[in-house]
């Protein structure tokens, strides 16, 4: 298991202002957090912007489709797009507040 901060299922990742461009949130994830099962949601709190949730299940089913780096133990770099629910291209279902 992961030493990852998963309260009550979720997990938060900050996501600084420079890694935005047109709306467009640039982030990555360890992969020991997404294969972590008490792992029922992300959220991805963009400074000065959206908080975006998206279900577990939806970001095992996508990131694995893109990039990993860092010796192979983080999916990503990868876009969150939240205007077109997308991560990369790949429809997700999210929930943004």
């Amino acid at each position: 298991m992961s030493r990852a901060k998963i309260v009550r299922g979720r997990w938060t990742r900050n996501i600084k202002r420079s890694w935005e461009k047109d709306g467009i949130w640039r982030t990555d994830m360890f992969k020991s957090v997404l294969a972590d099962p008490r792992l029922e949601t992300a959220e991805f709190i963009c400074e000065d912007g959206p908080r975006i949730i998206i279900a577990a299940e939806e970001l095992r089913r996508v990131l694995p489709l893109g990039p990993d780096h860092y010796g192979g133990k983080i999916w990503g770099p990868f876009s969150i797009d939240p205007r077109s629910s997308t991560i990369d291209g790949n429809r997700v279902s999210m929930r943004i507040t």
